[in-house]
Protein backbone atom coordinates (compact mmCIF):
# COMPACT_ATOMS: atom_id res chain seq x y z
CA UNK A 1 0.00 0.00 0.00
CA UNK A 2 1.21 3.51 -0.83
CA UNK A 3 0.69 4.79 2.72
CA UNK A 4 3.11 2.15 3.99
CA UNK A 5 5.61 2.97 1.27
CA UNK A 6 5.27 6.66 2.12
CA UNK A 7 6.06 6.02 5.77
CA UNK A 8 8.98 3.73 4.94
CA UNK A 9 10.58 6.26 2.59
CA UNK A 10 10.19 9.16 5.01
CA UNK A 11 11.54 7.15 7.96
CA UNK A 12 14.52 6.18 5.80
CA UNK A 13 15.20 9.87 5.13
CA UNK A 14 15.10 10.64 8.86
CA UNK A 15 17.43 7.71 9.59
CA UNK A 16 19.88 9.22 7.09
CA UNK A 17 19.81 12.53 8.93
CA UNK A 18 17.71 14.48 6.45
CA UNK A 19 15.81 17.04 8.55
CA UNK A 20 14.92 19.32 5.66
CA UNK A 21 11.70 19.58 3.72
CA UNK A 22 13.51 18.39 0.57
CA UNK A 23 12.13 14.90 1.21
CA UNK A 24 9.12 15.82 3.27
CA UNK A 25 6.13 13.57 3.56
CA UNK A 26 4.13 15.73 1.17
CA UNK A 27 6.90 15.73 -1.42
CA UNK A 28 7.28 11.95 -1.19
CA UNK A 29 3.50 11.60 -1.52
CA UNK A 30 3.56 13.74 -4.67
CA UNK A 31 6.30 11.56 -6.15
CA UNK A 32 4.48 8.34 -5.32
CA UNK A 33 1.23 9.65 -6.77
CA UNK A 34 2.92 10.60 -10.04
CA UNK A 35 4.91 7.34 -10.17
CA UNK A 36 1.67 5.38 -9.73
CA UNK A 37 0.07 7.28 -12.62
CA UNK A 38 3.12 6.70 -14.84
CA UNK A 39 3.00 2.98 -14.01
CA UNK A 40 -0.67 2.92 -15.04
CA UNK A 41 0.25 4.54 -18.35
CA UNK A 42 3.11 2.11 -18.97
CA UNK A 43 0.96 -0.99 -18.41
CA UNK A 44 -2.16 0.56 -19.93
CA UNK A 45 -4.11 -0.02 -16.71
CA UNK A 46 -7.57 1.63 -16.74
CA UNK A 47 -7.89 4.08 -13.85
CA UNK A 48 -11.56 3.11 -13.40
CA UNK A 49 -10.36 -0.10 -11.71
CA UNK A 50 -9.74 2.07 -8.59
CA UNK A 51 -13.28 2.96 -7.41
CA UNK A 52 -14.33 6.21 -5.76
CA UNK A 53 -15.38 6.22 -2.12
CA UNK A 54 -16.73 8.70 0.42
CA UNK A 55 -14.90 8.77 3.76
CA UNK A 56 -16.03 10.63 6.87
CA UNK A 57 -13.51 12.02 9.32
CA UNK A 58 -13.17 14.87 11.82
CA UNK A 59 -10.86 17.87 11.69
CA UNK A 60 -10.59 18.00 15.49
CA UNK A 61 -12.16 21.44 15.91
CA UNK A 62 -14.87 23.43 14.17
CA UNK A 63 -12.46 25.91 12.56
CA UNK A 64 -12.35 27.31 9.02
CA UNK A 65 -8.58 26.93 8.82
CA UNK A 66 -8.80 23.23 9.62
CA UNK A 67 -11.30 22.37 6.90
CA UNK A 68 -9.36 24.62 4.47
CA UNK A 69 -6.22 22.64 5.28
CA UNK A 70 -7.97 19.30 4.79
CA UNK A 71 -9.27 20.51 1.44
CA UNK A 72 -5.83 21.72 0.32
CA UNK A 73 -4.21 18.39 1.18
CA UNK A 74 -7.08 16.52 -0.49
CA UNK A 75 -6.66 18.49 -3.72
CA UNK A 76 -2.92 17.82 -3.70
CA UNK A 77 -3.77 14.10 -3.62
CA UNK A 78 -6.49 14.08 -6.31
CA UNK A 79 -9.39 14.11 -3.82
CA UNK A 80 -11.93 16.70 -2.81
CA UNK A 81 -13.81 17.39 0.42
CA UNK A 82 -17.06 18.68 1.82
CA UNK A 83 -17.97 19.66 5.37
CA UNK A 84 -20.98 19.65 7.65
CA UNK A 85 -21.82 23.20 8.87
CA UNK A 86 -21.85 23.54 12.63
CA UNK A 87 -19.55 20.57 13.25
CA UNK A 88 -16.00 19.37 12.63
CA UNK A 89 -17.16 16.65 10.22
CA UNK A 90 -15.36 16.52 6.87
CA UNK A 91 -15.92 14.09 4.01
CA UNK A 92 -13.20 12.99 1.59
CA UNK A 93 -14.12 11.92 -1.96
CA UNK A 94 -11.59 9.98 -4.01
CA UNK A 95 -9.91 6.61 -4.24
CA UNK A 96 -9.07 4.65 -1.10
CA UNK A 97 -5.29 5.01 -1.44
CA UNK A 98 -5.43 8.75 -2.21
CA UNK A 99 -7.77 9.45 0.71
CA UNK A 100 -5.62 7.43 3.09
CA UNK A 101 -2.54 9.53 2.31
CA UNK A 102 -4.49 12.81 2.27
CA UNK A 103 -6.08 12.21 5.67
CA UNK A 104 -2.78 11.09 7.15
CA UNK A 105 -1.02 14.28 6.04
CA UNK A 106 -3.95 16.56 6.92
CA UNK A 107 -4.24 15.29 10.50
CA UNK A 108 -0.51 15.74 11.07
CA UNK A 109 -0.34 19.22 9.51
CA UNK A 110 -3.34 20.39 11.54
CA UNK A 111 -1.53 19.43 14.75
CA UNK A 112 1.60 21.25 13.57
CA UNK A 113 -0.34 24.43 12.77
CA UNK A 114 -2.06 24.23 16.17
CA UNK A 115 1.27 23.89 18.00
CA UNK A 116 2.80 26.77 16.04
CA UNK A 117 -0.21 28.96 16.85
CA UNK A 118 0.03 28.13 20.56
CA UNK A 119 3.70 29.17 20.57
CA UNK A 120 2.89 32.37 18.70
CA UNK A 121 0.08 33.34 21.08
CA UNK A 122 2.30 32.74 24.14
CA UNK A 123 5.07 34.86 22.61
CA UNK A 124 2.61 37.64 21.72
CA UNK A 125 1.23 37.77 25.25
CA UNK A 126 4.72 37.92 26.75
CA UNK A 127 5.71 40.73 24.43
CA UNK A 128 2.57 42.90 24.50
CA UNK A 129 0.70 41.70 27.56
CA UNK A 130 -2.38 40.79 25.53
CA UNK A 131 -3.47 38.99 22.34
CA UNK A 132 -5.08 41.08 19.57
CA UNK A 133 -8.58 40.03 18.55
CA UNK A 134 -8.51 37.45 15.78
CA UNK A 135 -4.76 36.88 16.08
CA UNK A 136 -4.97 33.09 16.37
CA UNK A 137 -7.37 32.79 13.44
CA UNK A 138 -5.30 34.99 11.14
CA UNK A 139 -2.11 33.15 12.16
CA UNK A 140 -3.60 29.72 11.41
CA UNK A 141 -5.22 30.71 8.14
CA UNK A 142 -2.03 32.39 6.92
CA UNK A 143 -0.05 29.27 7.85
CA UNK A 144 -2.52 27.10 5.91
CA UNK A 145 -2.28 29.40 2.89
CA UNK A 146 1.51 29.05 2.93
CA UNK A 147 1.21 25.28 3.22
CA UNK A 148 -1.22 25.20 0.28
CA UNK A 149 1.36 26.96 -1.91
CA UNK A 150 4.08 24.60 -0.69
CA UNK A 151 1.99 21.56 -1.62
CA UNK A 152 1.46 22.95 -5.11
CA UNK A 153 5.20 23.69 -5.45
CA UNK A 154 6.08 20.15 -4.34
CA UNK A 155 3.75 18.71 -6.95
CA UNK A 156 5.36 20.84 -9.69
CA UNK A 157 8.82 19.75 -8.58
CA UNK A 158 7.79 16.10 -8.64
CA UNK A 159 6.60 16.59 -12.23
CA UNK A 160 9.91 18.14 -13.30
CA UNK A 161 11.91 15.33 -11.70
CA UNK A 162 9.69 12.72 -13.36
CA UNK A 163 10.18 14.37 -16.75
CA UNK A 164 13.94 13.91 -16.42
CA UNK A 165 13.53 10.24 -15.51
CA UNK A 166 10.62 9.10 -17.68
CA UNK A 167 10.43 11.65 -20.48
CA UNK A 168 7.87 14.22 -21.53
CA UNK A 169 5.44 11.82 -23.23
CA UNK A 170 4.98 9.45 -20.27
CA UNK A 171 4.68 12.28 -17.75
CA UNK A 172 2.30 14.24 -19.96
CA UNK A 173 -0.03 11.26 -20.22
CA UNK A 174 0.27 10.59 -16.48
CA UNK A 175 -0.76 14.19 -15.73
CA UNK A 176 -3.88 13.67 -17.85
CA UNK A 177 -4.60 10.53 -15.81
CA UNK A 178 -4.29 12.52 -12.57
CA UNK A 179 -6.41 15.38 -13.90
CA UNK A 180 -9.11 12.91 -14.88
CA UNK A 181 -8.86 11.29 -11.45
CA UNK A 182 -9.55 14.62 -9.72
CA UNK A 183 -12.41 15.28 -12.13
CA UNK A 184 -13.86 11.87 -11.23
CA UNK A 185 -13.60 12.73 -7.54
CA UNK A 186 -15.39 16.04 -8.11
CA UNK A 187 -18.14 14.35 -10.15
CA UNK A 188 -18.50 11.67 -7.49
CA UNK A 189 -18.83 14.30 -4.74
CA UNK A 190 -21.40 16.24 -6.81
CA UNK A 191 -23.57 13.15 -6.80
CA UNK A 192 -24.22 13.71 -3.09
CA UNK A 193 -26.03 16.99 -3.78
CA UNK A 194 -23.58 19.21 -1.91
CA UNK A 195 -24.23 22.89 -1.29
CA UNK A 196 -21.74 25.69 -1.82
CA UNK A 197 -19.48 26.65 1.08
CA UNK A 198 -19.28 30.19 2.37
CA UNK A 199 -16.03 32.14 2.25
CA UNK A 200 -14.85 34.36 5.09
CA UNK A 201 -12.18 37.03 5.17
CA UNK A 202 -9.14 37.25 7.42
CA UNK A 203 -6.10 39.48 7.82
CA UNK A 204 -2.78 38.21 6.51
CA UNK A 205 -0.44 37.30 9.36
CA UNK A 206 3.26 37.34 8.45
CA UNK A 207 4.19 35.17 11.45
CA UNK A 208 1.64 32.55 10.41
CA UNK A 209 2.86 32.56 6.81
CA UNK A 210 6.46 32.18 7.99
CA UNK A 211 5.45 29.26 10.23
CA UNK A 212 3.71 27.53 7.33
CA UNK A 213 6.78 27.95 5.15
CA UNK A 214 9.10 26.62 7.87
CA UNK A 215 7.00 23.62 8.83
CA UNK A 216 8.84 20.31 8.40
CA UNK A 217 6.21 17.91 7.14
CA UNK A 218 8.52 14.91 7.40
CA UNK A 219 8.31 14.54 11.18
CA UNK A 220 4.70 13.37 11.17
CA UNK A 221 5.43 10.05 9.62
CA UNK A 222 6.76 8.38 12.73
CA UNK A 223 3.38 8.36 14.45
CA UNK A 224 0.23 6.35 14.07
CA UNK A 225 -1.37 6.01 10.67
CA UNK A 226 -4.73 7.42 9.74
CA UNK A 227 -7.82 5.66 10.97
CA UNK A 228 -9.21 2.78 8.95
CA UNK A 229 -11.01 3.84 5.82
CA UNK A 230 -14.00 2.09 4.32
CA UNK A 231 -16.22 3.01 1.43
Amino acid sequence: RRIQKLKALAESEEANGNEHAAESAARIAAKLMLAHAIAQVEVDCPIDDDPMIRHRTRTGQQKVWRRTLFHAVARANNCTTSYTPGSDLVYFYGTHSDIEIAEYLAVYLASEVQRAADRHIRATRRRYGYTPSGERNSFCRSAVDALWHRLEAMRREAVEEAREEHGEAAVGTALVVLKNKLARANDFAAGFGLGKGRSSSYSHNSAGAAAGNRMNINKGLGGASAKGITG
